[in-house]
């Protein structure tokens, strides 16, 4: 039996065996394989052992004092092991890179104060333009790195002195930069621009950029033709329109679209507080172009005198208007603007008068209107109210209101009416007419 098997077993070894035998392996050889390697792909999650090896080598100890912590950490510090229920410590992202404020402008500052502003050597040409309280001026730049031509600005009266509202400084149109170039530089400094803008008219492009902050406004104005690179035209620093302060909070005068308050002064008649507020719709960029800019014409300007009453048992203490004047829009025939807005004492008896002046489209600087009110037991008073004035020049004193009006175009002399304060009509009345000689004469 034992035979048997040993048998059946050679002979199942003799048939496994024969067909390697017969279809016999050829070695590849080394000249077969030399061209044809793979290369070897990293794989960081797989670790390769050295042979004879069966784990990798530690690493070695941190210096004396130091402990390992993760990426992150401070070095020497041990890390605390949370303690159970924690929550993990917030990671703070890392903080932004701050953008300077669009104020500045090569060798001008919007912030800068007005005083130090017309002090400029470089606005020496603007010097009596710059005198005035509030206004506008245009003023010619000598040469400069900054490649400017002109600086137009617009300045209005606050309580603490006059406060410069907006900077327009135009481009030498020989020298202006690209407005790639411009651009590139002013977004380094102040960010990416927060708006862009482009206009095509016939065979001219417009370009508008814009940065801003809370306080201000920056504006890039370039233009080209259209086959062409465009360049800056111009650069413009302008001061945001700001809430009304304190009290005036609640003072929510709406008389037309894009209204924006100029100043807002308290007045006190017999211990109730009033507010006398003046507001255009120009925006103080248009203000700095003065005549020049499109808007200049259509322009609307209100005037309105206010009175804060006190809380009832139904409602809560309010504004309510006592007088309002608007000017310019489609209904006015000759259309007319507020030339200044002042509060003084006029009649001397201690309390605040109202001065409003107006002036027309061909007027200038001069007057063709003036209204003069005050307050008495919280009502409205009229103390003087000229219209149809022709080029005139007003003049207030203590009880006495002085008009000045030139006869004919080529200034040939004046009229002067002095209108004296009459205490029992409690008005001004005509005390005298005179004709003034020509100042030449």
């Amino acid at each position: 039996m034992r035979r048997h098997l040993t048998a059946l077993c050679a002979a199942a070894a003799l048939a496994s065996t024969g067909p390697a035998q017969a279809r016999p392996h050829r070695k590849t050889g080394r000249s077969d394989t030399a061209g044809s390697a793979q290369p070897v792909v990293s794989r960081p999650d797989a670790t390769t052992r050295v042979p004879g090896q069966s784990q990798p080598p530690p690493a070695p100890p941190p210096p004396p004092g130091l402990q390992q912590g993760a990426p992150g950490q401070t070095q020497g510090v041990a890390p605390q092991p949370p303690k159970p229920g924690a929550q993990p410590p917030a990671v703070k992202p890392p903080a932004p890179a701050v953008a300077v404020a669009p104020r500045r402008f090569g060798r001008f500052d919007l912030d800068l104060p007005f005083v130090q502003l017309r002090a400029l050597p470089d606005l020496a040409a603007c010097k009596d333009a710059l005198a005035a309280p509030a206004g506008h001026a245009d003023c010619a730049l000598p040469r400069d790195a900054d490649k400017l031509e002109r600086a137009q600005i617009a300045w209005e009266e606050t309580r603490t002195g006059s406060e410069v509202i907006a900077l327009r400084l135009q481009f030498d149109p020989q020298l202006a930069p690209a407005l790639t170039d411009l651009e590139w530089q002013l977004t380094r400094g102040w960010g990416p621009p927060t708006l862009e803008q482009l206009r095509r008219d016939r065979d001219q492009k417009f370009f508008t950029l814009q940065w801003e902050d809370p306080e201000h406004r920056a504006t890039l104005e370039a233009q080209g033709p259209l086959s062409q690179p465009s360049r800056a035209v111009a650069v413009v620093l302008e001061r945001k329109p700001g809430a009304l302060p304190g009290e005036f909070a609640a003072l929510h005068p709406r008389p037309f679209p894009g209204f924006r308050v100029r100043w807002i002064r308290r007045v006190e008649w017999e211990g109730q507080p009033h507010a006398l507020l003046w507001g255009t719709s120009l925006s103080p960029a248009q203000e700095a172009l003065g005549e020049s800019s499109p808007a200049w014409p259509t322009q609307r300007n209100y005037v309105g005198l206010w009175k804060l009453e006190p809380a009832t048992a139904a409602r809560p203490r309010r504004w309510r208007p006592l007088w309002e004047r608007l000017t310019g829009g489609e209904e006015e025939d000759e259309p007319q603007r507020i030339l200044l807005v002042d509060t003084r004492d006029v009649t001397n008896d201690g309390a605040p008068d109202v001065e409003v002046e107006l002036t027309c489209e061909s007027c200038g600087a001069t007057a063709n209107e003036l209204i003069v009110k005050t307050v008495r037991a919280g009502k409205l008073v009229d103390l003087l109210s000229k219209r149809d004035l022709y080029r005139a020049r007003v003049e207030l004193m203590q009880n006495q209101i002085r008009i000045r009006e030139p006869e004919g175009e080529d200034d040939q002399g004046a009229t002067v009416s002095t209108y004296a304060y009459d205490r029992g009509k409690g008005a001004f009345v005509l005390a005298r007419e005179e004709r003034a000689p020509a100042p030449d004469r």
